[in-house]
């Protein structure tokens, strides 16, 4: 769903899977997040698909990263 969201509002992700990148693993580890999605905006960390913190840390800042299974 934030694959979705993120694509059909324009914005541009990257997508990392954990269950076959180490690195992706120890990042969100590394977060403090033990859960999928896991969404980095700027300074803003997400954890779970949620429209209205993602619209607020979008309009906020730009860029980002998903750990994502």
């Amino acid at each position: 769903m934030v694959k979705e969201f993120l694509s059909r509002e324009g914005h541009a992700y990257t997508a990392k899977n954990i269950e076959e990148d180490d690195t992706a693993y120890d990042e969100l580890m590394a977060l403090g997040a033990r859960s999928v999605p896991t969404i980095v905006i700027g300074d803003q960390v997400i954890t779970g698909f949620d429209q209205a913190r993602l619209r607020a840390a979008l309009a906020a800042g730009a860029g980002g990263s998903s750990p994502d299974r």
